[in-house]
């Protein structure tokens, strides 16, 4: 049996494999700095994050939603931090509360039941505290620190497209201030 509908769909699945393994590496990730392994001067800890306002307000997210956005902050400030550390220093930062920018509006119906609204009156939000080492051990620097960004929307995108632009903006300028060349 030749055209079998078994064959057609084995044929089908094969196809389908095939242009996604190419898709793959026709286009590469545009993210590769963030991808890269983590470095060993920053160390980020999230501390009791179903405690956190983004994990609270949006339960229903399911673990797998939390885990994306925590990895993806992680992966952020592991990168962009290690720019501003001197050799042999050690950076570990420690999230205490998180409110990711937007939030459901579920008067709007079903059909938007989950969408993310994002608009002024939802700012990111993320409260840490810092520890910097030098190469000895001995503490530089260390503090608590309320990030927060009420003109989130008036300001350029430096990530567009991503859904943690944001929050990554508002660490990027966390990291500047606190780190930078001024300091």
């Amino acid at each position: 049996m030749p055209n079998s509908p078994v064959r057609a769909c084995a044929a089908l699945c094969l196809l389908a494999a095939a242009l996604l393994a190419g898709c793959a590496t026709l286009f590469p990730s545009s993210r590769l700095p963030e991808q890269a392994a983590p470095d060993a001067r920053v160390t980020v800890q999230y501390v009791q994050p179903r405690q956190f306002s983004e994990w609270r307000d949006h339960p229903r997210e399911g673990d797998g939603y939390h885990q994306n956005w925590m990895n993806g902050l992680q992966r952020h400030v592991e990168a962009r931090a290690s720019r501003y550390l001197a050799p042999g220093a050690h950076l570990l930062v420690q999230f205490t509360d998180v409110a990711l920018a937007g939030a459901y509006e579920p008067w709007r119906g079903a059909a938007m039941n989950n969408v993310r609204i994002v608009r002024d009156v939802y700012p990111p939000r993320i409260d840490l505290a810092f520890r910097l080492t030098g190469a000895d051990g001995k503490v530089l620097r260390q503090g608590r620190r309320e990030l927060r960004d009420p003109a989130f929307l008036m300001r350029s995108r430096s990530y567009p497209g991503d859904a943690l632009g944001y929050e990554k903006a508002m660490l990027d300028d966390w990291l500047s201030d606190e780190f930078g060349a001024g300091r």
